[in-house]
């Protein structure tokens, strides 16, 4: 196996700031008002809140699997397989390991969680809004989810290479020495419930943002943790080169941006690499 750096281009993530660009437009729109109304009205405030984020996670996690997974069978379109970072043999876990996991985490454990969510918030006075935030409360509630998310994610995976917590529960995660898009939510459930989905969901409990910014929150996570998972380099994408490495290598680079692991000093063979460098 060889790894190849590339510096993050000035275009990435434009795929996720066109997302927040869509719900900004979103927002000025006269019609998205009664719309957002009268789906509060129809739709049990049990479906909204822990179904609704729900089915946005599994739409863009499977969909983006789905693409993904072509391009690793296929090596098409050309344009998305020359970004691959990983060059020979994949090194993962058998499939049928894969899929049995899946299964429990999504099935079983994902719905508990959301019902869960929908207490804690409820225990927090939080209500379903029939109005929409303006597109400034949007942006505020995206920026302290994004800073809660990147903090979290930091912390329990750093405490998830101590090596107790290493060899009895994060190993499962880092069967995949080789970045996969399915291999984002692969993880033993203790970290899948503490390290996964506290990184989406701590932050939405102490802020309590709006309904529809938890949707966008969950597409948003979802898209960035698939995108660094995805094996490819993909310049409009979340840059994937930082978490690859920590696949790659496991012992460095354990946040989510490369900004804490450079403030805290985790990542300094990382930050020695040149561009088209190979390993």
């Amino acid at each position: 196996m060889a790894f190849t750096y590339t510096r993050p281009p000035l275009t990435q993530s434009l795929s996720a700031l066109g997302l927040v660009g869509f719900a900004v437009v979103v927002s000025f729109w006269e019609g998205a008002q009664p719309a957002w109304a009268s789906v509060v009205a129809a739709v049990p405030e049990g479906l909204l809140v822990a179904a609704g984020p729900y089915l946005v996670f599994q739409l863009v996690y499977w969909g983006m699997c789905a693409a993904f997974g072509y391009v690793d069978r296929t090596q098409k379109p050309a344009f998305i397989a020359r970004y691959r970072i990983q060059s020979g043999p994949r090194r993962q876990p058998p499939w049928s390991r894969v899929w049995r996991n899946l299964a429990f985490t999504q099935l079983v454990l994902s719905p508990l969680m959301m019902a869960w969510l929908w207490g804690m918030l409820r225990l927090r006075g939080w209500q379903v809004s029939a109005t929409l935030p303006n597109w400034s409360t949007v942006l505020l509630e995206l920026a302290g989810l994004s800073v809660c998310s990147v903090v979290w994610f930091y912390t329990s995976h750093r405490f998830l290479h101590r090596p107790w917590w290493m060899k009895k529960v994060h190993r499962v995660h880092h069967e995949f020495r080789t970045t996969s898009a399915i291999a984002s939510i692969y993880a033993h459930p203790v970290e899948f419930v503490f390290s996964n989905f506290l990184t989406l969901g701590l932050g939405v409990i102490i802020i309590t943002p709006s309904l529809p910014v938890i949707y966008l929150w969950t597409a948003l996570s979802v898209h960035t943790v698939v995108a660094h998972h995805s094996g490819y380099a993909v310049p409009w994408l979340s840059w994937a080169v930082h978490h690859d490495w920590h696949h790659y290598r496991y012992k460095e680079c354990f946040g989510t941006l490369g900004v804490l692991d450079r403030v805290l000093g985790t990542d300094p063979e990382f930050r020695t690499f040149q561009h088209g460098e190979t390993r």
